[in-house]
């Protein structure tokens, strides 16, 4: 049985907004990443997978859980980070820290331990006067602190350093190390490879590939971005090149896999303006190859 199941999940937020037939599974002690840019569905993942959404169509469980009907079995499975949680700004940090704990049933003091010392976390004080860089680490330690067997991450990268981001990462691969099962929503591609056994991406809500992630290594493009002299040349560029295009207007900003030569040779029989790139730009490039257009 799978830890996490995702069954033709229809949740509409309105016109091309939402998610859209959306079936995945993760299985047990894998770690799987949903990559994606802000605002194409992660978090909508992410509330159905607690119970605070209701799917339009399909179903999604945790453990053959319901994670609608069944929320109290799931939430006692799974290690939650929403994105962007709310930390109340006069709330002292270390109060906070138990009082979630009774909550929920107790936290482990020794993963309360680990997680602080791994992300140097400090809770003492008020959220009010606490760096943001800060709250960033304490939300995670929010997720963790319970030891369970699954854990869901919204974002957790969001509003860390380098340093912390790396720290994360090792973190969690001990988590996966132990046998946990992890889901990372998340835009970051870099963390997303070292951590992760496979990796989907969303497109507007739907799942548009899903590969191991030592696959992905070799799908990074360079990205060009190309003026043409009107509006209706890079719409006429747009329809002949096909592959991995986003238009603004006059410009059309293209995704290549390999040498430019064949775009080149293209773009002879237009009139341009401006012909720019061809640097690897990261996480962008490799979601713009799937054509993600919220970029």
């Amino acid at each position: 049985m799978s830890d996490i199941v995702f069954n033709n999940i229809t949740v509409e937020h309105g016109e091309d907004s939402g998610l859209f037939h959306l079936s995945f599974s993760v299985s047990p002690g894998e770690s799987y990443a949903v990559l994606a840019p802000t605002g194409a569905g992660k978090s909508t993942i992410a509330s159905l997978l607690m119970g605070l959404t209701i799917p339009d169509e399909g179903s999604c469980a945790v453990r053959g859980h319901d994670c609608f009907s069944d929320h109290a079995q799931v939430k006692s499975l799974v290690g939650f980070m929403p994105g962007n949680p709310y930390l109340p700004p006069k709330a002292d940090g270390e109060a906070f820290l138990k009082m979630l704990s009774s909550w929920h049933g107790g936290a482990s003091e020794d993963k309360i331990r680990q997680v602080m010392e791994k992300l140097d976390i400090n809770p003492l004080g008020t959220f009010g006067r606490m760096t943001a860089l800060n709250k960033s680490k304490i939300a995670i330690l929010f997720g963790l602190m319970y030891d369970s067997p699954i854990l869901v991450l919204d974002e957790p990268y969001m509003g860390l350093d380098a340093f912390a981001r790396d720290a994360l990462t090792e973190l969690l691969l001990e988590e996966k190390a132990e046998g946990k099962t992890i889901l990372l929503l998340t835009h970051v591609l870099q963390q997303a490879q070292k951590l992760c056994d496979r990796i989907a991406i969303m497109r507007k809500g739907r799942l548009v590939v899903e590969q191991q992630s030592e696959q992905l290594q070799f799908s990074r493009q360079k990205v060009y971005h190309i003026t043409f002299d009107t509006a209706k040349e890079a719409s006429r560029f747009s329809q002949e090149w096909e592959t991995a295009v986003e238009l603004i207007g006059e410009r059309a900003i293209v995704a290549v896999p390999a040498s430019p030569m064949a775009l080149i040779k293209t773009l002879s029989n237009y009139a341009i303006k401006d012909f720019i790139g061809g640097r690897d730009e990261g996480e962008e490039a490799f979601l713009r190859y799937y054509g993600d257009d919220t970029l």
